[in-house]
């Protein structure tokens, strides 16, 4: 897998601001991010991202009940991964966004935001919906992100509150352009999560990328 610097840092950020994360072991850290197997895709895509310069491990962890297995991805140390740390982390250990990742949202990493910690939902049955639960985030956090996927995409959101968290929902009257951005690369483990507005917002926004049309084919 060849990849240039640029397209590694943002991919490092994105995976480790969402869903993954980096933490101190020894004198540099290390990439740890656990998933559903049902997400063997994703988990994949990590793992050769990261293989680009640092080794990896993989183990599957039995959960209670009926509840999916998950797969555990860790990665050996390494100071690029310390450098993450040191960006996308408070010295207490909390998350935040980082101006410079910020610079690299594009519509792949937003892909990676809604495959991570999109959620879509038909309101009544009715109105679709998509929200980003990025919880995680502060406030301030939350309005940076939302003003950058403006910025590089056109897409409006609003800062939203649950308790005490925040989230960001899509305006309306841009789930389509949402969609259409993400689509092409969202991989199929998560195309359920475009399938859910499909009755309303047209049943081609299923398979929009090369992936998951592949995917059909082999059914």
């Amino acid at each position: 897998m060849s990849i240039n610097e640029k397209q590694l840092s943002k991919l490092l950020y994105y995976f480790t601001g969402f869903d993954g994360g980096v933490y101190q072991s020894g004198k540099e850290c290390r990439f740890v991010m656990n998933m559903r197997k049902d997400n063997m895709d994703y988990i994949e895509w990590v793992k050769n991202t990261l293989e680009t310069f640092v080794g990896t491990s993989m183990h599957e962890v039995i959960q209670r009940g009926n509840r999916s297995p998950l797969v555990s991805l860790i990665s050996k140390t390494h100071p690029k991964l310390s450098s993450i740390r040191e960006r996308l982390y408070t010295p207490e250990g909390r998350k935040v966004l980082d101006p410079h990742q910020l610079t690299l949202l594009d519509a792949e990493a937003l892909a990676i935001i809604f495959m991570a910690d999109g959620g879509t939902h038909m309101d009544r049955g009715r109105y679709p919906e998509i929200k980003l639960h990025t919880k995680g985030y502060s406030y301030f956090d939350n309005l940076a992100l939302s003003k950058a996927i403006y910025e590089q995409t056109n897409i409006r959101s609003t800062v939203n509150r649950h308790n005490k968290y925040y989230f960001l929902r899509i305006k309306t009257a841009d789930l389509g352009k949402f969609v259409e951005t993400v689509s092409p690369f969202v991989l199929p483990s998560f195309s359920y999560k475009l399938e859910r507005l499909a009755p309303v917002m047209g049943g081609d926004i299923v398979c929009a990328s090369q992936e998951c049309e592949e995917a059909t084919g082999n059914e």
